[in-house]
C-alpha cells in the first residue's frame, strides 16, 4: 500500500483547461495539498468493488505521483465509477484531463473513461476492465494524435472483440486541446 489518500480539498474549475467546477465535482477531481503542503490536483481511482482505493496526484510542471493502492491491474478506469455497465458507447482517452474535457463537451451525460497511466500502459488496465468495456455496443478509442498515441491506439483496438472498437481522429492533439481551442462541438 502506498502513501495515505489525500483528504479534504476543494472542487474548483480548471480555468486554464476550460474545465468547469461541475465537471470536476462529477469526477471527484479536486485541489488538495500533498504531504509537503503544496497545492496539487487529485484524481480519485476506485477498486473493483467501487471503493476509493487510490489517487493520482498532479503537481506543478506535470509531475505525477500516486497515493493508496495504485495497482493498474485491479483499479477501475478513471471515471468508470460514474457509468452503469452497458449502453451504446464508451470512449477511452489517455488521461484524466482529457476524460473530463470530453465528458464536459458531451454535457457530462455519456460514458468517458481514461487510462490510469497513459497510452503506453494501455494493456493491463483495459484487460482488468474488459468485461465492463465489452458491455457497451461500441468502444471508441480516442488516444492522443501524436505518434505514440497513434501507435498504441492500433494495438489497444486489438484487445477487443472484432468490430467492437473504433478509433477516433481529432484535428487537435487531444480532447483537452479541443476544449481549450473552443472546438468541443466537433
Amino acid at each position: 500500500m502506498g502513501k495515505p489518500l489525500i483528504q479534504g480539498g476543494e472542487f474548483a474549475a480548471l480555468r486554464k483547461r476550460k474545465i468547469n467546477e461541475d465537471t470536476c465535482k462529477k469526477f471527484g477531481y479536486f485541489i488538495g495539498e500533498n504531504d509537503r503542503g503544496q497545492k496539487v490536483q487529485v484524481a480519485p481511482y476506485f477498486d473493483e468493488a467501487g471503493r476509493r482505493a487510490a489517487q493520482k496526484i498532479r503537481g506543478a510542471n506535470k509531475k505525477f505521483s500516486t497515493t493508496g493502492d495504485f495497482d493498474i491491474t485491479t483499479l477501475q478506469l478513471f471515471g468508470q465509477h460514474l457509468w452503469q455497465k452497458g449502453g451504446k458507447r464508451v470512449v477511452i482517452v489517455e488521461g484524466e484531463i482529457d476524460c473530463m474535457s470530453l465528458s464536459q463537451a458531451q454535457g457530462n451525460k455519456w460514458p468517458v473513461v481514461s487510462l490510469p497511466s497513459g497510452a503506453g500502459n494501455y494493456s493491463e488496465p483495459i484487460r482488468a476492465n474488459i468485461e465492463w468495456l465489452h458491455s457497451f455496443d461500441e468502444i471508441v478509442l480516442c488516444f492522443d494524435m501524436d505518434e505514440a498515441g497513434q501507435q498504441y491506439v492500433k494495438e489497444a483496438a486489438e484487445l477487443f472483440k472484432p468490430g467492437k472498437a473504433k478509433i477516433a481522429q481529432l484535428p487537435e492533439k487531444d480532447a483537452s486541446d479541443m476544449l481549450q481551442a473552443g472546438r468541443d462541438t466537433e
